[in-house]
């Protein structure tokens, strides 16, 4: 395992829960990791109510953490490899945290796998920078995806989906299930993310995996740096292997080798993360020039808001330094301004301003 691989805190629910809010501030402890935070929507971007999710989460970044958490949006595969694609990718690799959450296991892992966005997320890790997935987009993190809605909802036989095995950095061979001690079935099970025991137990004699199960309201810390694990909020940690069952309790924070040790594979996996094509053609790399211009026009017109209000409050300071009589400072905001290349123009009650040529 690479010492210098970043945080990623796993999620089984819970994600926007006043309980977790101490996890997202550990992965974002310092100004580095909070300077330039992305989400990805694709978990819920075939819902009606997609974008009230982004809203949703960026208020919960903003009350709960003072984050601002922008939107790399990917919602359909037919946006693959199109202009809007390239310009969520490019947001990504400049990202210094990366969330993800809420929607469906299946159709994430669909969106992201054999694609840029599976190796980006794991460079991402692997130069030391954090991030935290929850509930549908944790279920994406091991060797398989448990496509939950498919077999819970319409009925079919339990299955794996590939997953996008960004665990495997963190020398972990396993699946992820979170909401591992669901019980809003009543009387049924819907432990084990709704899909319940029984059905698991015969997804794994036809396709065997190790099992991280992350209870709901809880987080499994790992950190690559520290070579650590920790267990955070209501629930445990259940780790299934074929020698048995091994729990750890909320609080728990242990060396990343014990966790490594029941998650080993059956044959040692030696193949490296599938490395995207490189080769692209003359349209693609077009496109990623206009989203790289699309992307660079959108900072500059919010650099150039920013340096409107910066003038305008300054030129409003000045307006009521006057009032005052107090002529010597309101001249000195004036000069500072002009030596900034901005020509004051007072006329009456209205004060305008110009960027000289």
């Amino acid at each position: 395992m690479k010492s210098e691989l970043g945080k990623i805190a796993i999620l089984g629910s819970g994600e926007t829960s006043p309980n977790l809010v101490s996890v997202h501030r550990e992965l974002l402890d310092d100004d580095a990791a909070s300077s330039n935070c992305y989400m990805v929507d694709s978990p819920f971007g075939f819902q009606e109510n997609a974008d009230q999710l982004v809203e949703k989460i960026q208020d919960f970044y903003k009350t709960s953490l003072n984050i601002k958490m922008n939107l790399a949006s990917f919602r359909k595969i037919e946006e693959l490899n199109s202009k809007s694609f390239f310009k969520t990718i490019q947001l990504l690799e400049s990202a210094s945290f990366i969330f993800a959450g809420p929607g469906s296991p299946s159709y994430a892992s669909k969106l992201w796998s054999d694609n840029q966005i599976q190796s980006i997320l794991l460079d991402h890790l692997s130069k030391g920078k954090n991030a935290l997935f929850a509930s549908a987009a944790a279920t994406t993190l091991g060797e398989n995806t448990l496509p939950v809605y498919e077999i819970y909802k319409v009925g079919k036989d339990p299955f794996w989906e590939k997953g996008l095995n960004i665990l495997n950095a963190y020398d972990l061979s396993c699946s992820v299930i979170p909401h591992f001690n669901n019980k809003e079935g009543g009387n049924h099970d819907t432990s084990y993310s709704y899909v319940g025991k029984n059905r698991i137990e015969k997804l794994l004699k036809q396709s065997y995996s190790n099992i991280l199960g992350i209870d709901e309201h809880t987080a499994l810390i790992i950190s690559g740096k520290e070579g650590l694990f920790q267990v955070k909020g209501l629930g445990k940690l259940t780790v299934i292997n074929k020698k048995g069952v091994h729990e750890f309790d909320n609080g728990t924070a242990e060396n990343l080798s014990i966790l490594q040790d029941l998650l080993k594979p059956d044959k040692k996996n030696t193949e490296n993360q599938k490395e995207i094509l490189k080769n692209e053609s003359q349209d693609t790399h077009y496109l990623k020039q206009i989203a790289r211009l699309e992307i660079e026009v959108e900072n500059n017109k919010l650099n150039n808001e920013r340096f409107s209000k910066i003038v305008e409050e300054l030129i409003s300071l000045r307006g009521k330094l006057r009032e005052e009589k107090n002529y010597e400072l309101s001249d000195t905001i004036r000069n500072i301004l002009e030596s900034c290349n901005l020509q004051i123009e007072d006329s009456g009650e209205d004060i305008k301003w110009s960027i000289l040529d």
